[in-house]
């Protein structure tokens, strides 16, 4: 079986083949049209009708798109939403070849590329006979060649952290997750390092990850990815870490979850999935700023050896944990890999998880949360915007600090749940006590916009990867800073 699947949707900038679909982007035309085309693309720009619009002329198919702009639409998402348009329309029309002639910024015709091959993803590896079939779609976009690689590039890396989501629990688990990483990794003049097993995470000082990860068969793992940029830097310059939540399936463990819709949790690995893939994008386009990516892996199951509700044990940092939900299982597989990740002297720290149902409930399926303490609220700002330039919405909510005697405890410092008010608020504090007060943090509660089983936007039903193109982002704005 397959661990990945294969890119079905290429955008390249050759000149393609005769009998190509041709393209045109309304308003934003970088050719000339036949007459009967330009009047059909006249009639859509004033919306006298509506796109996408196919038109026979002189032997050749035109298809007229148009960017629809909305307001809570950002960082080029029209564009991507345009892609969706092109590559339905090819396999609707049964178009293998096409060509897009298109006047417009690179940040738009990058988003366009990136539209066209998120749209065209399908985990197909399940399914049997034609349904498991699926022709490769050629597009060529002349004259961007950098928006085309970096496009194709950005896309395809998310595709990798949507198929490791969207596999089942019983082929994607923490040990098949490091075999995915190192070879989708391998090449790329990383440096990875993998803590694997009870015993070699308990002497390493992951209490957290064998916590959660000791009642399942599989044994828990931590990868560690380094990217060292070729080119000199600064003495003090600073060093990015990126974490993700890696819980391969969540049952919840003996805090049980609801038999209904539980087969979702295999996405419960979101926030790692999202770290491979945007390591992979910081491998190729080489930003000058250390990065390391920590991606924490675990299945949560019940079982003889499962960790109880009322168990105590103690974090890296020191601190006592109380764990009063088993199923508040995230926050204490992040915890340790918080703290080792100051540790190995990370100045700037971004973590990302499917965290809480309670930031699906406060912002719904379309936005995800970002959290900082006071300190650091330059910081989680500077993750908004880099979000939002890429398309990605994160919402700015308060780590309220008269909240953190919601997670006291009077038999430990620290309580693994706050109760369902401000319940990702209580999350994100919880977060906070394992971070140096010296290193500039931000959290990130995806558990809206990554897991979308009933579809959104350019994604087919499933996982989205969500963040990866943040994370990617927010390395290249790090490095801009110095």
């Amino acid at each position: 079986m397959n661990m990945y699947e294969k890119t079905t949707c290429i955008v390249t900038t050759g000149a393609g083949k005769k009998n190509a679909l041709s393209i045109i982007v309304v308003g934003h035309a970088a050719l000339e049209a036949p007459a009967l085309v330009e009047d059909e693309a006249a009639r859509l720009a004033a919306g006298d009708c509506s796109g996408p619009r196919t038109v026979l002329c002189e032997g050749t198919a035109y298809l007229l798109v148009k960017p629809e702009s909305k307001e809570w639409l950002v960082g080029g998402e029209e564009w991507r939403l345009l892609g969706k348009q092109i590559v339905e329309s090819m396999r609707s029309g049964g178009y293998m070849n096409a060509r897009v002639s298109v006047d417009t910024t690179t940040e738009y015709a990058q988003a366009l590329v990136e539209g066209c091959v998120l749209a065209d993803y399908r985990l197909l590896q399940y399914r049997s006979g034609k349904a498991g079939k699926r022709k490769c779609l050629n597009i060529t976009m002349p004259g961007h060649k950098q928006a085309v690689k970096n496009g194709m590039l950005v896309a395809e890396a998310q595709n990798l952290a949507r198929t490791c989501a969207d596999m089942p629990g019983n082929d994607m688990n923490p040990q098949t997750f490091v075999t995915t990483a190192r070879k989708e990794l391998r090449g790329l003049g990383l440096k990875i390092k993998v803590i694997s097993g009870i015993e070699a995470l308990t002497k390493a000082g992951f209490p957290g990850l064998v916590q959660v990860g000791k009642g399942s068969a599989v044994p828990p793992a931590l990868v560690q990815v380094s990217y060292t940029p070729t080119a000199k830097t600064k003495k003090n310059a600073p060093h990015l870490a990126l974490v993700g939540k890696g819980v391969t399936f969540d049952t919840g463990g003996i805090s049980l979850k609801p038999g209904a819709g539980m087969w979702e949790m295999k996405g419960d690995m979101g926030g790692a999935a999202a770290t491979l893939g945007a390591i992979k994008i910081i491998a190729q386009q080489k930003p000058s700023v250390a990065v390391t990516a920590y991606m924490a892996l675990a299945e949560n199951m019940p079982d003889g050896a499962a960790q109880r509700p009322g168990d105590i044990y103690q974090a890296r940092n020191g601190t006592f944990i109380h764990v009063d939900n088993t199923d508040a299982e995230g926050r204490l597989v992040l915890a340790d890999v918080l703290t080792y990740a100051c540790e190995q002297g990370a100045t700037h720290m971004v973590n990302s998880a499917t965290l809480t149902g309670a930031c699906l409930i406060g912002l719904g399926n379309n936005i995800a949360g970002v959290m900082s303490r006071n300190s650091d609220e330059a910081w989680r700002d500077s993750v908004r915007q880099a979000g939002q330039s890429v398309g990605e919405e994160l919402w700015p909510l308060p780590l309220y600090g008269e909240y953190r005697s919601q997670i006291d405890h009077p038999h430990a410092d620290i309580n693994n749940t706050g109760g369902r008010p401000a319940g990702t608020i209580t999350a994100g504090l919880f977060l906070a006590e394992f971070v140096a007060d010296n290193v500039q943090w931000a959290h990130c509660d995806i558990a809206g916009p990554a897991m979308r089983s009933n579809g959104w936007r350019y994604y087919t039903k499933g996982m989205t990867g969500f963040v990866t193109r943040t994370f990617a982002r927010i390395a290249q704005d790090l490095a801009a800073r110095g």
